[in-house]
């Protein structure tokens, strides 16, 4: 029961966040992807440049390293875009902020300790959520690139030179 409840706690504490920070979900989504092409491409050489540091625990630090190099991007996105989503673009973006949760508990669950990862996996909502990891990258890429399109709002030329305020 306490892993179900950890396993919960990884895809509902993201999804919380950004709804309630009004951060964009389509950017948080897009800033796991990029940490999870951080972990996959860089984690062996900065481990081993944090390792030379240190030479003790090299399974840990390697462990750290990706932690680090997932989450990073993901908290940096957090801290630079709170309150970047206003009015109707609310509702539109419970679902990048969804997916970005999902996304989290899928990418992160890995990179735990073996003895957590090892009970997580044994948890029924784990494999559930494992079953439908295709559908959530998918559907996560594809609910945030249109909500990244058709939110963006680009200035027409004769808008641009204008201030707001009276005039």
């Amino acid at each position: 029961m306490t892993y179900l409840i950890i396993l919960a706690a990884l895809a509902l504490v993201p999804l919380l966040t950004i709804l309630i920070s009004r951060v964009n979900g389509a950017i948080a989504f897009m800033s796991l992807c990029v940490g999870s092409v951080l972990v996959s491409y860089t984690s062996p050489d900065v481990t081993s440049v944090v390792s030379s540091l240190n030479p003790r625990h090299t399974l840990q630090t390697n462990q750290w390293v990706q932690l680090g190099l997932l989450v990073v991007p993901f908290l940096l996105t957090i801290l630079f875009t709170r309150g970047s989503v206003h009015g109707g673009k609310r509702f539109t973006n419970v679902l990048p902020a969804l997916a970005s949760g999902l996304l989290f508990a899928l990418l992160i669950t890995p990179l735990l300790s073996s003895g957590v990862q090892h009970q997580l996996e044994h948890q029924t909502a784990w494999r559930q959520l494992s079953n439908a990891q295709t559908a959530v990258v998918l559907g996560g890429a594809a609910f945030s690139l249109l909500f990244l399109l058709f939110t963006h709002r680009t200035r027409k030329p004769d808008e641009a030179g204008k201030k707001h305020g009276k005039h």
